[in-house]
């Protein structure tokens, strides 16, 4: 008996140190993420305060985006996204896990979905995730007609000027700066002889605020080339997909993964956050 105890445990041993290998061996392979294409090089990045409130669930939800504008495209993502593109953009794309998972991004907080924008003709290719759906849709639109006023507040340090319109379902208060005559601004939301640095629903629910604006950055307007396992889906498919996902989230879930769990043991949770850009 003592012969098989003996045995069972370097057998177990074994494993253990094989398992410690393979993990060592995953941390020194090279970090890698999707195949980029470089499309325009940034004239500005403006880093955004992103603000969502859900009043069902007494929740606001708060992330960290950037807009980088180039003469051609424009780009409007998390933060989080563009400081690994920088990291790794500035190390020649060569860097190990070990070595990446040591570094930290200045700020936390993921913003789900990539804009990117060709400005000439205002075509949107919109990359995301809802949950465990990656998707990509194209969306041609117009943009928002906006409503000129003489209100002035000064944002992030420039002179503004405020324009209101109503966008995909809601009404919209945004202030411009003159200063920085680029059509560009957070999201979706551009159209206005000036960079918009503030955006809000009337309501409270919804905010964008510029925290800084750095102007002549060096790093490109990249385009991400989508996951072989995202879903070329409509629009209306996404904004289906968004509130199915997150009004109906115990059964989202179940329909996609084999056992419901969850660490206390009551599944998933009936309802989840939810506060759309989008409502139409």
């Amino acid at each position: 008996m003592k012969q098989k105890i003996k045995v069972a445990a370097i057998v177990c041993l074994a494993c253990l140190s094989a398992l410690c290998c393979r993990a060592q061996d995953d941390l020194d392979r090279p970090y890698t993420t999707s195949e980029k294409q470089r499309v325009d090089t940034a004239m500005l990045d403006c880093i955004y305060l992103y603000a969502a409130s859900d009043t069902v669930l007494a929740q606001t939800n708060e992330r960290y985006a950037i807009l980088q504008a180039g003469r051609e495209w424009t780009k409007f993502m998390s933060y989080e996204t563009y400081w690994t593109d920088s990291l790794l953009n500035s190390r020649d794309w060569k860097i190990t896990v070990r070595e990446f998972e040591k570094l930290e991004p200045p700020v936390r907080g993921y913003f789900p979905d990539q804009y990117l924008r060709r400005v000439a003709d205002n075509v949107y290719e919109v990359q995301g995730m809802v949950f465990v759906d990656f998707y990509v849709y194209k969306d041609s639109v117009a943009a928002p007609a906006w409503t000129l006023s003489a209100d002035t507040a000064t944002v992030c340090g420039y002179l503004c000027r405020k324009a209101t319109a109503r966008f995909r379902g809601r009404q919209w208060e945004a202030w411009y700066t003159e200063e920085i005559p680029v059509d560009a601004g957070p999201w979706k939301l551009c159209g206005l002889p000036g960079l918009i640095l503030r955006a809000s629903t009337p309501d409270g629910l919804l905010s964008f605020e510029a925290q800084s604006v750095r102007r002549g950055g060096a790093y490109s307007v990249m385009q991400e080339v989508p996951s072989s396992h995202a879903q070329r889906i409509s629009r209306a498919d996404v904004l289906k997909l968004e509130r199915y996902a997150a009004l109906e989230h115990d059964e989202y879930m179940s329909a996609r993964i084999e056992l419901l769990y969850s660490a206390n043991g009551d599944g998933f949770p009936k309802r989840t956050f939810y506060q759309p850009l989008e409502l139409e």
